[in-house]
């Protein structure tokens, strides 16, 4: 049995402008944020010493 496929909404004129002034400025925000160090996050050690144990090659 067939499902019915929803059309994918499209954004003109005005609206779609504003979409992608919002998307390039939320870019830019991220560009501008300082790069953080993962290795340090004892969530990462974690992974990494469970990944050690099982002789897993990451």
């Amino acid at each position: 049995m067939a499902s019915v496929i929803k059309a994918i909404p499209t954004l003109y004129g005005n609206e779609a402008r504003r979409f992608r002034d919002m998307a390039d400025e939320t870019e830019r925000k991220y560009d501008l944020r300082p790069k953080r160090d993962i290795s340090v996050d004892p969530r990462y050690k974690a992974m990494r010493k469970i990944l050690e144990r099982s002789n897993i090659t990451y």
